[in-house]
């Protein structure tokens, strides 16, 4: 017969086990941001570069009025049941403020940014996230709030739940990853 473990050592063991596992995730995250950062020091030397190249041109341009254009691809490595987790953890930090797809297309990336990746299309990746967002509002986990119909910029918020719903989705209470700033209404 086996010993059985009291419940103070298992509660230690467990506890303990969570802990380390914090620790890796967190030291995943250090790694994947130090690797951003060096990228983004290579992408300012360019920039730089590329202002010194201006300054030396016949025709003088004002380097503060070139508007900058967002890239249209993504680089991330999401694990399966991620992108439901994150959409639901940045509708619950809005506390009920509808959130646009593209904000939230952002926050996804976001935590999930890796370098390594493969680019992927913008575009399928935000179509994803939809395909994911309508899921949810037809298992009333989520509120549409634009028509179902047409072009009109897709905004969602929580539907009436605080921490589970009756599918037994969670969502995360603290925030692992960078923040999803409320929409202005």
């Amino acid at each position: 017969m086996a010993n059985r473990i009291p419940p103070s050592l298992k509660w230690l063991i467990v506890k303990r086990a969570r802990l380390d596992g914090e620790i890796k995730k967190t030291e995943a995250a250090l790694k994947r941001s130090q690797r951003l950062l060096e990228e983004l020091s290579v992408i300012k030397a360019d920039l730089a570069a590329i202002d010194r190249a201006l300054g030396l041109h016949d025709l003088q341009v004002d380097i503060d009025l070139i508007q900058p254009i967002r890239s249209q691809y993504v680089r991330t490595t999401i694990p399966h049941g991620e992108i439901t987790r994150s959409l639901l953890l940045c509708l619950r930090l809005n506390e009920g403020r509808p959130v646009s797809t593209d904000t939230l297309a952002e926050f996804v990336s976001a935590r999930f940014a890796d370098l390594q990746a493969v680019p992927q299309d913008a575009t399928l990746f935000r179509s994803s996230l939809r395909h994911r967002l309508k899921a949810l509002a037809r298992q009333q986990i989520v509120r549409r709030h634009h028509p179902k119909i047409g072009s009109a910029i897709g905004f969602w918020s929580l539907a009436d739940f605080n921490q589970e719903s009756a599918e037994g989705h969670h969502v995360p209470s603290e925030v692992d990853g960078p923040g999803c700033t409320p929409e202005k209404s």
